[in-house]
């Protein structure tokens, strides 16, 4: 028995170790220059190991983008994200993406407080996480890595004369200005003061941003209003660094030429992002002492909502672990990164480690990539129109703000005098519509309502109304409820003005001892309620598939919103509805058709054929309209709804 009781305990062993043996890989994604090599590699490693000595059996398999295996920038990564997103591919787990893409790569990652606990979320509240982390009240991501700018202050030359390290442009202007001239006394013709830093790229952009940022009125007031006299200021002091410190050829130049002056150190002032060097390193200067600004720049990890739940856990576990305290003191803290994890600057033995002071001194700014979807064509032309006033000469500064501010606002918000004229028009039609129920109480007119019953008649006008109504929720910042309440009100208003005149045509039928029939004529108010029933339940349907909001660009100047459903259950609501409302129409021409003879409303059923008929239209129109791609902002607010008065009063 002893010998059969080992070899047992020997084949348990083996079948745990067979089964330890077949441990979980979460697949993880990132881009090589946003860290891949110098952070993430160690990070995952450090979790592997950690997973291995912990018997998890849990092992990272990181595959980053490389120069070697694509263009190795943001964009192209952010298009190779998307494309497995839109293919619903499980391949990778856990996403490393930059943190400007947290609105568009929403509807793909989970909602982190779903699945983390809330100690573990407290780590990142309050901070930089309400920033760049949610979305639509979901927290997608978890910052990882934070980028900032600064100021690298070459202190040879500042003690050479006697200088100090800049805490205002104005500084910074005098000091080069002043050593720039000792230098070329002394033929130093390869000395430079500043490098400005704006390329041809998304740095240029963020450049632009965080100097106007610098130039708002205190550390705690907003991003200046583009049409503020402090946005215009910032732009005419870039101009002038620019030409006061000749770096006509320099201020476009990107960071391999920052990285060459800093080896060469024959320089006085370099604007960089945050990196390990040599020299004196401060936040960037600003319009006055204590005021700064720095995009806020750095990358999330989510957690692909397409990915295998069967190893769920498991990926929550690694991403719980990689985004630990511990593990941003060991690989940030240490490497003098910023963390997000904002109270470990109030620990002192972190604070011994690194200047705490500094770090809290940083003033971070967003970029706007949550408002726009195309946020790489609003930044280009973001780019474009200041530049053309700095380098080219083609605009003033006035000019300049005004283009940018076409661009950057959002015509929902400012109104036009578009939208009041189509509110008054509609307005206006409404009060006409209700007028007409004051002939219902009338016997003078009565001969023109009988038809229906009064009741009826109040429903129809009120569903007359309620159709043009959608304009409405075009007012104001567009949102996925308003998209939703367009299209109900649409709907709801066309079940109401039609539902009667079916009831009618029902209950004339001609055909004696139906009893269906004559319920439905004792129970109007039933049947009708029945009705409006099942269109309500679909409409609750709809409702479960949220729109999409759609930016478009007009004329390099323009930013509107439209709705846009992309889900598939959603369109085939909307198919469905359509076609319901053609199947009660042709319901009514053949109950018309069944009943044209009829002597009692012989006359009346030669003006509803007309209704039907131009009801086919009205549909066909609003179908055409909604379908069109027009990227004019007045013909694209003008047509459907001109399209839905005009239609509604041929149906009066």
């Amino acid at each position: 028995m002893k010998p059969s009781i080992q070899f047992i305990f020997l084949l348990l062993i083996i079948l745990v170790n067979l089964y330890r043996g077949n441990g979980v890989t979460i697949n993880a994604i990132a881009l090589s220059m946003n860290g891949g090599n110098s952070i993430y590699s160690p990070m995952v490693s450090d979790f592997n190991q950690y997973s291995k000595n912990n018997g998890y059996n849990i092992t990272i398999d990181l595959t980053y983008l490389s120069r070697l295996n694509s263009t190795a920038t943001v964009k192209s990564y952010e298009e190779t994200l998307e494309s497995l997103f839109n293919r619903k591919s499980d391949k990778y787990d856990i996403i490393f993406y930059d943190n400007i893409y947290t609105s568009h790569f929403e509807p793909y990652l989970l909602d982190l407080q779903d699945v983390l606990s809330k100690e573990h979320i407290d780590l990142y509240i309050p901070g930089i996480t309400t920033q760049t982390g949610f979305h639509n009240d979901k927290l997608v991501g978890i910052p990882l890595t934070i980028d900032y700018s600064i100021l690298i202050s070459n202190s040879n030359f500042l003690n050479k004369y006697n200088r100090n390290i800049p805490k205002t442009w104005d500084e910074l202007i005098d000091s080069g200005v002043y050593i720039l001239n000792e230098e070329i006394k002394r033929n130093n013709t390869d000395f430079i003061v500043y490098n400005g830093l704006f390329p041809e790229s998304e740095m240029g952009f963020c450049s632009i941003y965080e100097f106007i940022y610098s130039y708002r009125n205190s550390v705690l007031s907003p991003f200046p209003s583009l049409l503020s006299s402090e946005a215009l200021n910032a732009l005419k002091k870039i101009k002038e660094i620019k030409e006061k410190l000749f770096l006509d050829d320099i201020y476009h130049l990107n960071l391999d030429f920052v990285n060459k002056k800093i080896e060469d150190g024959n320089f006085l002032f370099l604007k960089t992002w945050s990196t390990k060097n040599n020299y004196a390193t401060s936040i960037l200067p600003g319009v006055k002492e204590g005021i700064s600004g720095s995009i806020l720049g750095g990358h999330n990890l989510g957690i692909n909502k397409y990915s295998k739940k069967e190893k769920r856990a498991e990926t929550i576990k690694a991403l719980e672990y990689l985004t630990s305290r511990e593990m941003h003191i060991k690989y940030l803290i240490k490497n003098n990164k910023y963390s997000p994890i904002i109270s470990l600057y109030d620990d002192e033995e972190v604070c011994q480690i690194v200047d705490c002071n500094f770090f809290k001194s940083i003033q971070l700014i967003e970029r706007p990539a949550n408002i726009y979807k195309n946020y790489n064509k609003y930044s280009e032309l973001f780019r474009k129109y200041t530049y053309e006033y700095i380098f080219e000469n083609k605009m003033t500064a006035e000019e300049t703000i005004k283009s940018i501010y076409e661009l950057t606002k959002s015509i929902k918000n400012e109104g036009s005098s578009l939208e009041l004229v189509i509110s008054i028009i509609i307005i206006t039609a409404s009060v006409v519509m209700l007028l007409l129920l004051f002939c219902l109480l009338n016997n003078k007119y009565i001969f023109y309502f009988k038809f229906l019953p009064r009741d009826f008649w109040v429903i129809v006008i009120i569903g007359l109304i309620i159709t043009m109504s959608p304009f409405f929720t075009k007012l104001g910042e567009l949102n996925s409820m308003k998209c939703y309440f367009k299209y109900i009100l649409f709907f709801f208003g066309s079940t109401l003005y039609m539902k009667p005149l079916l009831y009618k045509l029902i209950i004339n039928i001609p055909e004696k001892n139906v009893k269906l029939l004559t319920w439905i004529s004792k129970n109007r108010y039933i049947f009708l309620l029945f009705l409006i029933l099942i269109d309500t339940i679909l409409y609750g349907l709809l409702g479960l598939s949220s729109f999409d909001i759609e930016n478009k660009i007009h004329n390099d100047t323009i930013n509107f919103k439209i709705c846009k459903m992309k889900r598939t259950i959603g369109k085939i609501m909307i198919i469905i509805l359509y076609t319901l409302k053609f199947i009660e129409i042709i319901l009514g021409l053949f109950l018309i058709f069944i009943e044209w003879n009829l002597k009692l409303t012989y006359y009346d059923l030669r003006f509803v054929v007309i209704f039907f008929y131009i009801n086919i239209l009205y549909f066909i129109f609003i179908i055409i309209t909604n379908s069109l791609r027009i990227d004019d902002y007045n013909f694209n607010l003008a047509l459907p709804e001109f399209v839905n008065i005009f239609f509604t009063f041929l149906i009066i």
